[in-house]
């Protein structure tokens, strides 16, 4: 079993928090250095990314889920608070549906529980294409400044770097297993822990109005919206989403 790298601070209840797709635990640092105060806080890279080696095989989310949940045992965690970011809230999601007895909370950031729709699978097979045509570098350079709601913000250049270092094999298994997942909105609903879900409302990969509604599902779910955020409010809104992680996290 490839062995997945991960950083541990701070005390108290188990925090994880799995980044998004071509980002690494890094992306984590100006949070971390807030919660590890209050929470024993974990960061991951995910399989293939950062200094995780990249299974040999063709997987799905739920592969990568299985992985986590197996690393989870292994360092005997209890009850993780999981935080995905995008990505990382598809396998959170996957996690729970294989073994909900094990997440003791979790937190959509900027994630949706709904499968790709049919454009978003020909967008994801063009960007398959055109990687496979190009290279990372110029897919990094259209890619990452969307992800912001203000183009020009001073940490679009470090996720550009991070982004960079994602090997191809890494990006085209990844974007054909997101494209291909499936809805995970019935894990929501029958999840009983605690659910937060934060948002961005200049977030153009997932759409503000679906927010609300999926919002709905969990039976223990509070959302928040933030403004003149897009995909990336660990860097757009570090303050207030310190704040809003500190307190539902001291309430849960």
């Amino acid at each position: 079993m490839e062995e997945i790298f991960f950083r541990k601070s701070g005390k108290g209840k188990p925090v994880l928090l799995i980044h998004g797709f071509c980002e690494t635990h890094e992306i984590w640092t100006g949070l971390t250095e807030n919660l590890e105060e209050s929470f024993e806080v974990f960061t991951i890279d995910l399989p293939g990314f950062g200094q995780s080696q990249l299974p040999s095989y063709s997987f799905s989310l739920a592969d990568i889920a299985e992985k986590v949940l197996h690393w989870i045992e292994q360092e005997k965690i209890t009850l993780p608070f999981v935080v995905g970011h995008s990505l990382g809230g598809y396998i959170t999601l996957a996690m729970i549906g294989l073994a909900p007895e094990k997440i003791g909370g979790l937190c959509l950031f900027h994630s949706t529980p709904y499968p790709d729709s049919e454009e978003k699978k020909t967008n994801r097979n063009r960007v398959i294409e055109f990687v496979k045509a190009n290279g990372v570098g110029p897919f990094v350079d259209t890619f990452v400044p969307g992800l912001f709601f203000d183009k020009k913000h001073p940490a679009v250049p470090i996720v550009d770097k991070i982004a960079r270092e994602t090997s191809p094999e890494t990006l085209l298994a990844y974007t054909a297993a997101m494209r291909d997942r499936p809805s995970s909105d019935d894990f929501l609903r029958v999840f009983e822990n605690p659910v937060l879900i934060i948002a961005g409302d200049k977030d153009t990969i997932i759409p503000v109005e679906s927010v609300h509604e999926y919002g709905r599902l969990a039976k223990q779910g509070v959302v928040q919206v933030l403004i003149d955020t897009g995909h990336m409010a660990m860097f757009e809104q570090p303050q207030r989403v310190r704040k809003i992680l500190n307190s539902f996290l001291s309430g849960v």
